[in-house]
């Protein structure tokens, strides 16, 4: 058995002495509206996924089965309005000796169990809660400081006994504002928000192993075993010293790889030592292992000329809110040459618009465009086109009072607008003409399409069909039924009314402003897309109306990613008008740097025009464009 196979092996045995009750996630089943469960649910699952991605297990469980678990450390996630039994289940659990970390509640009666007494609800304007700065009553390990920006809290205050202030939320401009977390007397912690998926995710993750540290022996060494196995899969596995190889041996870049290859294997071969303890050194030298190991594979790529290297910001801020300037110059010295911004939608938008409802008052579109253009990125205005999405107060209540949103088949209105109305069609093409006209290189389309085919049988989407095809009588099962007799009549007209919108945009520009370029954000499924979505993109790459697709391949799986892309391009000739989604951080996926660059390679071989990378945020700046701008985007 090879050295790797036996510390696997040790890292598998230790593993399974943590037992999967000893830490437990909860998400909120009664602690929130039914509605709200769902996304509670998602939360949630973050801080499980992030637990697994150390080695460490935990489950997951609904706040109505605490009753029955034990763990030591159970983390409640988005427990705002808990039930009598749920804060009775805690107080329990508490008695018995286990701790909790407990996010986001608005409960006195919970917080009494923690030394706090609950203040209120907050809402606070963009940057007032952009950090999270941790003081010494964090425990051992915890980061100093993570990036997170919040827009609401629950706040709380000690009550007898004294729970501690522990961490402050900072402001964009470094000011302490309010406490962000407490740590309780009984020695658990309480934060005055969540813990969410958009960025700085590794130490987040250090402070989740941090608080399960306390409660349960083993997990800094199994968190430091797990890496370190990752790490030395990349290093062993043959691929990184093949990829080494193929460089003529005498060029300066494979003399640099080979001394910094013998540094690595060095780097190896003591963070091996260092995890004979359980200790967060060894944790620290995993993590250094795996992020060289990362830099030297990035290394080995090649940047390719006049490729396509894209970035969508889904914020509309940059990674600096307030300061788009220090944004566009980080992704341009890390090789990024097109910015596609989200400052617009069906009903919202971020700059001066005589269309769409305002939400905010910063022109964050000229912001955006000047910066862009100072260091030479493309910008393009990326609006989500039919989505009722990020809506102004008030906006959706005037679209469905307009009679321009979809409905389901009881005539439920949804919050996403009609792509068969035409008076919705020439709304998003008046829009389109306020953002062609701010200077941007482009329009990027997104949520150009029908949620799905069940949000798309309403009373009025039905009436419209009717008058253009004839009666379709069983609605709507003439339509959802396999053999339906009138199903492939819908399905085309439905797609031909997305295809219209597009139309019509791609005819203006022509027109009017012929140098901005016309792109859509589009499912990476095809053909399965045109009847679930309406969305036949591949057309309308093959007819013109539009220059460039974004297909959103969000997966995990490379095998999965050559499928779609084998579809995507089996034209040649539209090859070169696509530009692959990488989902670093979507919801369908969660790349890490080497995944990030294999993924990239395999548009490449595609013959792909380009690749986009899913989203801006501290995890894409920590983890990923430093090891692109290694090679695959180096400047």
């Amino acid at each position: 058995m090879t050295l790797r196979a036996l510390f696997l092996l040790f890292a598998l045995l230790l593993s399974l002495t943590l037992k999967a009750a000893a830490i437990a996630v909860v998400y909120a089943e009664r602690s929130v509206p039914e509605g709200e469960r769902r996304f509670a649910k998602a939360l949630a699952g973050h801080v499980r996924r992030w637990y697994a991605e150390a080695g460490v297990e935990a489950d997951l469980i609904a706040d109505a089965a605490l009753t029955k678990h034990q763990p030591r450390l159970a983390v409640l996630v988005d427990c705002y309005a808990p039930t009598p039994e749920v804060v009775e289940a805690v107080r329990t659990r508490l008695a018995r000796g286990t701790r909790f970390v407990v996010c986001y509640s608005g409960s006195d009666a919970l917080a009494r169990l923690f030394g706090l007494r609950a203040g209120g609800y907050k809402r606070s304007a963009e940057g007032a809660w952009s950090a999270m700065a941790f003081g010494a009553e964090r425990p051992a390990g915890a980061p100093a400081t993570i990036l997170q920006t919040s827009t609401n809290l629950f706040t709380v205050a000690p009550a007898e006994g004294g729970a501690r202030p522990m961490a402050w939320w900072r402001d964009r401009q470094g000011r302490r504002t309010d406490v962000a977390w407490w740590k309780a007397p009984n020695g658990s912690y309480w934060m005055t928000h969540i813990l969410t998926g958009d960025g700085d995710e590794a130490a987040k993750r250090r402070l989740l192993l941090a608080f399960a540290a306390e409660r349960v022996p083993g997990v800094w060494q199994t968190a430091a075993r797990h890496l370190y196995a990752k790490a030395s899969a990349t290093i062993e596995d043959g691929s990184l010293l093949a990829r080494i190889r193929l460089l003529p041996k005498e060029s300066p870049r494979r003399r640099r790889l080979d001394t910094l290859y013998a540094g690595l294997l060095r780097q190896q071969a003591a963070a091996q030592a260092a995890l004979q303890e359980d200790t967060v050194a060894a944790y620290q030298a995993a993590c250094d292992l795996r992020d060289v190991a990362a830099r030297l594979y990035g290394m080995t790529y090649w940047a390719r000329p006049n490729e396509i290297r894209g970035v969508w910001d889904h914020s509309g801020e940059g990674l600096f809110p307030g300061d788009w300037e220090r944004t566009a110059a980080l992704l341009a010295a890390n090789g990024i040459t097109d910015l596609y911004v989200n400052v617009a939608g069906g009903a919202f938008a971020l700059y001066p618009s005589a269309t769409l409802p305002r939400r905010g008052t910063e022109n964050l579109l000229a912001q955006a465009v000047a910066a862009g253009h100072k260091h030479g990125l493309r910008v393009h205005a990326w609006m989500l086109a039919f989505s009722g999405e990020r809506a102004a107060p008030g906006a959706l209540a005037e679209l469905r009072r307009k009679g321009w949103t979809l409905q389901d088949a009881k005539g439920a209105d949804l919050d996403w607008l009609d792509p068969t109305n035409p008076a919705v069609q020439a709304y998003l093409l008046a829009a389109v003409k306020e953002l062609a006209a701010s200077g941007a290189d482009g329009v990027h389309l997104d949520f150009i399409r029908y949620p799905g085919l069940a949000q798309s049988l309403g009373p009025r989407v039905r009436a419209r069909f009717e008058a253009a095809c004839g009666k379709a009588p069983n609605w709507p099962a003439c339509v959802t039924e396999a053999k339906g007799a009138r199903r492939t009549d819908f399905l085309r007209w439905r797609a031909a009314r997305v295809a219209d919108a597009v139309q019509s945009v791609r005819t203006w520009l022509r027109a009017n402003r012929p140098n901005v370029q016309l792109s859509a954000a589009v499912f990476g499924k095809y053909p399965a897309c045109v009847d679930s979505v309406g969305q036949d993109w591949l057309s309308w790459l093959r007819t013109g109306l539009i220059d460039y697709a974004l297909p959103m391949n969000y997966t995990e799986s490379l095998d999965t990613l050559r499928d779609w892309l084998g579809t995507q391009t089996a034209d040649p000739r539209l090859a070169a008008r696509i530009i692959s989604g990488v989902g670093v951080t979507a919801a369908e996926s969660r790349l890490g740097p080497i995944e990030t660059l294999r993924q990239i390679e395999a548009a490449r071989k595609a013959k792909c025009v380009g690749f986009a990378l899913f989203d801006l945020d501290e995890t894409l700046r920590q983890a990923i464009l430093p090891v692109l701008s290694e090679g695959i985007a180096k400047p």
